[in-house]
């Protein structure tokens, strides 16, 4: 069966990692200390950041308000400056060119906000059919629920869909709701750990996706 779309993440897969994961997580929980206990932190060390912001925001339930908005603006911020002078790999566009010859919906789903990948591809809404971001929901990757967006979105099932990401977090996602997974190598993760996760394909950055699409699997 041919592949109708292909669903990409964001950083490290259409442009270079460059985001320090680590002082993310300082300044939130730094935050997160104005609102709630240390033992309430502590209890997230396992979450990614955004689900420890929600969580944290759960916790406080409305008797502190504020946290969320404040924590978001500061990734925002943290984020941005990460990005500056920061560009799509090389190859990027002219693998988005390439699907699009061959009529094959794009769509971008990301943990980012749209504020922090437009700064690196302004021209984001000319070329991508579809972006769902942290701006657009709470269930954010790995959960599948951004992917089913964008598949929705598309009107595109997941069996004619190809997921394509820098992380495991893509691939559960993905198999989540049985699409093709590709994971890339062009971010920090390693062939191991993308076999760990199950992905159906491996490859050194996005343009090995050319492969599937272009024998439909």
């Amino acid at each position: 069966m041919p592949v109708r779309a292909v669903i990409f993440d964001f950083d490290g897969t259409l442009t270079p990692l460059t985001l320090d994961f680590s002082l993310l997580r300082s300044r939130v929980e730094e935050m997160a200390r104005e609102y709630v206990d240390p033992h309430v932190i502590d209890a997230q060390k396992d979450q990614y950041i955004l689900e420890m912001i929600h969580a944290i925001e759960d916790e406080i339930n409305q008797g502190a308000p504020g946290f969320r908005d404040r924590a978001f603006s500061e990734l925002d911020r943290l984020e941005t400056e990460a990005c500056r002078n920061k560009e799509l790999y090389s190859y990027t566009r002219d693998v988005i060119a390439n699907l699009k010859e061959h009529n094959i919906r794009i769509g971008i789903i990301t943990r980012s906000s749209t504020k922090v990948i437009l700064t690196i591809f302004p021209d984001l809404y000319t070329l991508i059919d579809v972006v769902v971001t942290r701006d657009d929901t709470r269930h954010v990757k790995p959960d599948p629920h951004q992917l089913r967006m964008a598949l929705e979105a598309l009107k595109v099932s997941p069996s004619d869909a190809v997921i394509v990401g820098d992380h495991p977090t893509d691939i559960a996602a993905g198999r989540a709701l049985g699409a093709v997974t590709a994971g890339v190598l062009s971010g920090r993760c390693s062939r191991s750990d993308f076999a760990r996760a199950g992905a159906d394909h491996i490859f050194e950055d996005i343009r090995g996706v050319l492969n599937i699409t272009a024998d439909g699997r």
